[in-house]
């Protein structure tokens, strides 16, 4: 019992990682533009939507579980989906892209969800 106590979060970590991972290749690419007279403003909300998410569910499973190996598994989960989909098919297709957007996607995510991750799993208390 206390294994299946244990390895539950982990897992449902894990499986959250797979599916933000998932669902952040197509939504990253979404953007607004703003076009003014002669000039325009390409606003990247998708990326920052994905991100957002992405933080914020490594760092709620992370105080959910009381484990910072449940938040670095919703990372690995995210890192193994977002490589598979960054990378070429035998037809050609592609999900994640290079150019800037996904490069801040890519980035981005895994800077602030190493640093989201290594934060403690417990707020901290003053003694």
């Amino acid at each position: 019992m206390t294994v299946v106590r244990k390895a539950v979060p982990l897992l449902g970590g894990l499986g959250v990682g797979l599916l933000i991972g998932l669902l952040g290749a197509f939504v990253q690419a979404h953007r607004s533009i703003l076009i003014f007279s002669d000039r325009y403003l390409v606003i990247p909300w998708g990326v920052l939507i994905v991100l957002g998410v992405f933080i914020a569910s490594i760092r709620g499973v992370a105080l959910a579980s009381s484990s910072r190996a449940a938040a670095w598994l919703v990372l690995a989960g995210w890192i193994i989906v977002t490589i598979f989909l960054a990378s070429e098919t035998a037809g050609g297709d592609i999900a994640v892209s290079s150019g800037a957007r996904q490069w801040a996607y890519l980035l981005g995510g895994a800077i602030l969800g190493s640093a989201a991750a290594t934060l403690p799993s417990r707020p901290l208390r003053p003694s």
